[in-house]
């Protein structure tokens, strides 16, 4: 892949703020979570700064992870209980960087990813109970959620060998009593369907309290898991627009 100019970098660190925005604007996150962005065809990515809030995130802000950088160091310098760093404000990525960089190095075709502590999603975590492919958004979570057995925060290479274990070749799952993921292969994609995993959560929630949620058919499902490839850059740009006016950088 063509090397990315300057220009393509800072439009997609802009873009990695939005989706910041989008999901704390949804009600999705505050100064806990975060959405990355790999740099096209290598292995650094673009993420906000620890317990910087989403809401208020630009492009300046954005800091850059060398995925082989950052796995040599990140046990010494982030996964200690008593590195008091994480309160300061050195643009330090997140504590649980690794969730970002243990997919990326593990997976080549996903380009971005989402973690949130969005509360209905989560729930279904503390249930255990996955979320199903039960209307046509949702049909990239086919054929359900998977969900890591521990709640604990994921800090080490081993913990994100286990994420990227649980979460295998799905786009989303879910973290017990801790919150989700959600990947793709653009940033709109994982921003998009962070989004509708939150929503097909509250109606799973809502058709098991009136009957059983029934899972789509698989040719439906099939069928929106493409169409949903091209429409999350319309969804994108619909979530984009529900920003105030101002921060929609």
């Amino acid at each position: 892949m063509a090397k990315s100019n300057k220009k393509d970098l800072e439009e997609l660190k802009k873009k990695v703020a939005l989706g910041n925005r989008i999901m704390f604007h949804q009600g999705l996150a505050d100064y806990h979570g975060h959405v990355s962005a790999r740099i096209p065809g290598t292995r650094k990515f673009f993420i906000k700064p620890v317990l910087a809030p989403l809401g208020t995130i630009s492009s300046k802000d954005i800091i850059l992870v060398d995925i082989d950088q950052y796995m040599e160091v990140c046990e010494e310098n982030y996964a200690k209980p008593s590195n008091k760093r994480a309160i300061t404000k050195l643009k330090n990525p997140p504590r649980e960087t690794m969730i970002h960089a243990a997919i990326y190095a593990a997976r080549s075709n996903v380009n971005s990813v989402v973690h949130t502590h969005q509360s209905l999603a989560t729930a279904f975590s503390v249930a255990g109970t996955p979320i199903l492919p039960i209307y046509n958004q949702a049909a990239v979570f086919a054929p359900e959620t998977p969900i890591f057995p521990s709640p604990r925060l994921i800090y080490t290479i081993q913990d994100g060998k286990e994420v990227c274990q649980t979460l295998g070749d799905r786009m989303a799952m879910l973290l017990k009593g801790h919150g989700v993921i959600v990947c793709g292969d653009s940033l709109e994609y994982a921003t998009v369907h962070a989004i509708y995993l939150e929503r097909t959560a509250y109606m799973q929630f809502v058709a098991s309290c009136v009957g059983k949620p029934a899972i789509m058919p698989q040719q439906d499902i099939d069928f929106m898991k493409e169409n949903m490839t091209y429409r999350a850059y319309d969804g994108f740009a619909y979530f984009k627009s529900l920003l105030p006016k101002g921060g929609r950088l």
